[in-house]
């Protein structure tokens, strides 16, 4: 049987992008939560960046990786979402070692919300279309 949803690029593509959306969600999130810990760090990854790294391995036009050497890093694609744990470059560090700037979350909380929505919408729109070809073809 032909599955629809799973071979269609439009809504695979989203699945991920809400799912990178989701995940970055929550460590902004933790941040936050975070705000008056001594010593916390904060920790993010770059949207733009594992979003265009899943749309190329669905697409196919990644490039194979090779270790050509025993001192290099191993790599992986597994098609696993990306490390959450990499701390982001701080703009400054109050006294007790915390460097989470509560603006720069809200901006990013906003901004993260508006992917996940737009990426929600297309593939809504995407399952509308599906349904009228689906309708239209069982008259």
């Amino acid at each position: 049987m032909f599955d629809l949803l799973s071979s269609n690029p439009m809504i695979t593509t989203m699945d991920r992008s809400m799912t990178l959306a989701n995940r970055r969600l929550g460590l902004i999130a933790s941040n936050m939560a975070n705000l008056d810990t001594p010593g916390y760090h904060t920790k993010d990854f770059s949207f733009e960046a594992a979003l265009k790294q899943e749309v190329n391995n669905l697409s196919g036009n990644s490039l194979p990786i090779q270790r050509t050497h025993a001192n290099h890093l191993s790599v992986t694609s597994s098609g696993s979402l990306p490390r959450t744990t990499d701390p982001i470059r701080p703009n400054y560090e109050r006294n007790d070692g915390n460097d989470v700037s509560l603006d720069r979350e809200s901006m990013l909380l906003a901004r993260t919300q508006g992917n996940y929505v737009l990426s929600s919408n297309f593939a809504q729109s995407e399952l509308r279309r599906l349904l009228q070809a689906i309708k239209d073809g069982a008259k």
